[in-house]
């Protein structure tokens, strides 16, 4: 007897709804055959899509496993391109902070003033100040305001430091102490290499999720 057209699509949507019995049922009715013999013909049409139903009659369910996978990838993703924003701003901080010391020039200055900062939350009782530097390059006088605060004490007013002026651009001034830019390049370096490491593990955990439904199925 030749397969009637749509008797796979009808097995098939039985056994996607948990139906097995019905669907063997369909197959003794439409071809005449004992209920052994339908057992065996369905048995065939899910060798034939091993990935649509497993034999126990459980649907597989790869849509979860898809989701969880998805979601892994999309933030190995994005994890990978904060890495790469970090990685940037640490050759900017470092090639600033080279650059400088490069042409910098030891002179010495004064504390000529200092502008208290804001403290940085309502219990901090540490007072900071942004220090203003007085100091003469090559026979001109320069104020400058440092964009890092320090405690009160360290540096008083008309106190008197050693600082590195930029030679190419006198108005800007340091303390040779003051790793400030050190600083941000190494934590955007470590910053870099966790959220890297952090992409790899994502991305590794997103395959495995993804493989794991497929090897239930099989």
């Amino acid at each position: 007897m030749s397969d009637p057209k749509n008797i796979k699509d009808q097995v098939r949507k039985l056994l996607d709804s948990d139906q097995r019995y019905q669907a063997i049922r369909l197959i003794q009715n439409t071809y005449g055959v004992s209920e052994a013999d339908a057992q065996k013909l369905l048995g065939t049409l899910e060798k034939d899509e091993p990935n649509r139903v497993t034999l126990s009659g459980q649907a597989s369910n790869p849509g979860c496993g898809g989701c969880l996978s998805g979601t892994m990838k999309a933030g190995s993703i994005l994890s990978g391109l904060l890495a790469l924003l970090f990685l940037g701003l640490t050759a900017f901080f470092y090639y600033f902070y080279e650059d400088f010391k490069k042409d910098a020039v030891p002179v010495r200055g004064i504390v000529a003033d200092a502008v208290y900062a804001e403290p940085a939350s309502p219990t901090d009782t540490l007072k900071t100040v942004y220090l203003i530097f007085r100091y003469q390059f090559n026979d001109s006088l320069y104020t400058y305001q440092t964009a890092t605060s320090y405690p009160e004490y360290e540096y008083p007013v008309q106190d008197s430091v050693d600082l590195l002026v930029n030679g190419n651009n006198p108005e800007y001034a340091s303390l040779p102490a003051d790793e400030v830019m050190e600083d941000f390049y190494l934590i955007f370096g470590i910053a870099a290499g966790v959220m890297l490491f952090i992409a790899i593990v994502l991305w590794f955990l997103g395959r495995s999720v993804r493989a794991a439904p497929a090897q239930r199925v099989s």
